[in-house]
């Protein structure tokens, strides 16, 4: 782990300047964070580091093999999941409870410490979304408001909405508005760089689809990047100013995140202390990283104790004590539940153990936070690299068993023999129509082995395990079932069905 102090005069150089914006805080209120911003290696609170070591100390895989598991170190699963950089931090009763940080910022690097940014991907949605909020209650925009109403730079194409029923910014921010689903690839650091109106409107340098109201708004929920760049324009539209701009001034500065940053491309101080992204095989994304000009939707860099502010902050909304949420907007947010969803937020748990929980991926980067606004407790990872969603997790999990969540545990299985002839009758390549893809099903010794078209994943031995007679499992939690015969096997992957087009000799 790596914990060393960087001299507050060098601060400066690491911290978007706020100056120019007018203060959302008392003084009293920024004082609250500055001892844990200025911690630059890291924090842990007085009573956190035998919790801390129970978690980094204590790792597990999502699947646990009955009598063969043993626990690992943080350090040790980084390595195993092929994963450069990981920074962490975990709340507990409505405070942060340390933080830390482990790895190389890329090949040769420094080291990566609590300072560094690392790419958050879709978490950009909720920041943007408390942000919404915070101008809601200022009276300056109206979530049940048509979105045309916003809109000046951009008008949304004929599509299922109507007069009677208009796409609404509430539509947009809670991801029901009608708008096709789909994230962003986002563009090498060699690529020219498209504006907002070129891509909602699918124009050249443009690499995504153009935004369109497919379905008829505030039926149904379907997760879309496209919303949130129509909020992007709307909110850049009704301020007249940047986006990063509005974000620093509603959100960023208000709540203490002096290092979180929406600007694209990222400026080239902040570089020394980025993490590059990677590869699920390791090779390092070309220029470093990505641009995602998708700023609402995909374009927020930020470090684990910045995120661990927001959420302490929305906790703090949730209990009435927030300057910034008021406890009836939370609970507007909360009321708004569309398949276990609420705004973008997935709610894992049941009465009063509900996490809030979002996930982001970029191209080189993945990133999670969870918290419980009852208990005060949560987390927050992000990694610098393609496979670090399972190492995430795998994080949730031993935060969950330290501090004793009800969510967020290992699954745990029996290994069982399988006969050759069984196994052999199980392999060939297995074809998935509907989503187009093909796996390879191969023979081992005692295992079989999934392989993949090439970059999309790592090959998976998987083992055979007590339950279903042909279920089989593999660490990272993946779970495969086989069924039927012959020519009319089926194997159920990813909670999809493939079935086999061939066999494997």
């Amino acid at each position: 782990m790596n914990r060393y102090i960087v001299p507050l005069s060098l601060l400066s150089v690491f911290f978007t300047p706020v100056v120019a914006y007018p203060a959302q805080n008392s003084m009293s209120e920024i004082s609250e964070y500055a001892e844990v911003q200025q911690r630059w290696s890291c924090y842990t609170a007085a009573d956190a580091q035998v919790r801390e070591e129970q978690v980094t100390g204590g790792m597990l895989p999502l699947v646990v093999f009955d009598g063969e598991t043993k626990p690992a170190s943080i350090e040790t699963r980084m390595d195993l999941s092929n994963v450069p950089a990981l920074s962490v931090a975990v709340m507990h009763n409505g405070k942060l409870d340390w933080s830390a940080a482990w790895g190389q910022l890329h090949t040769s690097g420094a080291d990566t410490d609590c300072g560094s940014l690392f790419q958050s991907g879709s978490i950009a949605k909720p920041v943007t979304l408390f942000a919404a909020l915070r101008m809601e209650t200022e009276e300056l925009i109206d979530f049940d408001e048509n979105i045309e109403n916003y809109l000046s730079s951009f008008n949304l194409p004929e599509g299922l909405q109507s007069a009677e029923n208009p796409v609404t910014l509430g539509n947009l921010l809670s991801h029901t508005a009608g708008i096709a689903r789909g994230g962003y690839a986002g563009y090498a650091r060699n690529e020219s760089i498209p504006t907002d109106q070129q891509i909602v409107r699918g124009e050249a340098p443009s690499n995504s689809r153009k935004v369109e109201v497919v379905s008829v708004p505030n039926t149904s929920l379907a997760y879309s990047g496209g919303g949130y760049t129509i909020v992007e324009i709307a909110l850049q539209d009704q301020q007249h100013k940047p986006f990063e701009e509005i974000m620093r001034e509603w959100l960023l500065f208000p709540v203490g995140m002096k290092q979180a940053d929406f600007t694209v491309p990222l400026p080239d101080s902040s570089h020394p202390h980025t993490a590059h992204g990677h590869q699920i095989d390791g090779t390092a994304i070309a220029g470093g990283w990505n641009n995602y000009p998708e700023q609402a939707a995909a374009g927020l860099w930020v470090t684990a104790t910045d995120l661990a502010l927001f959420l302490l902050e929305i906790h703090k909304g949730y209990e009435g004590t927030s300057s910034l949420f008021t406890q009836a907007s939370i609970g507007k947010l909360l009321s708004n539940k569309v398949e276990n969803h609420t705004y973008g937020f997935r709610l894992i748990g049941e009465g009063d153990m509900v996490f809030i929980t979002h996930y982001g991926a970029t191209e080189g980067y993945r990133a999670g936070i969870t918290f419980n606004l009852q208990t005060g407790d949560g987390a927050v990872f992000l990694a610098n690299s393609n496979n670090g969603a399972n190492l995430g997790e795998e994080f949730f999990n031993s935060v969950s068993r330290t501090y004793e969540w009800p969510v967020f545990r290992e699954k745990k299985v029996k290994r069982i023999n399988q006969s050759v002839e069984v196994l052999q009758s199980l392999a060939g390549t297995y074809v998935f129509p509907n989503q187009g893809w093909t796996v390879s099903v191969l023979t081992e010794q005692d295992s079989l082995r999934l392989a993949f078209p090439a970059g999309n994943r790592l090959p998976l031995v998987m083992f055979p395990i007590q339950g279903n007679p042909l279920e089989f499992a593999h660490e990272t939690g993946v779970i495969a079932n086989f069924s039927g015969e012959g020519a009319d096997m089926k194997i159920k992957l990813f909670g999809q069905t493939g079935h086999r087009q061939d066999l494997v000799d």
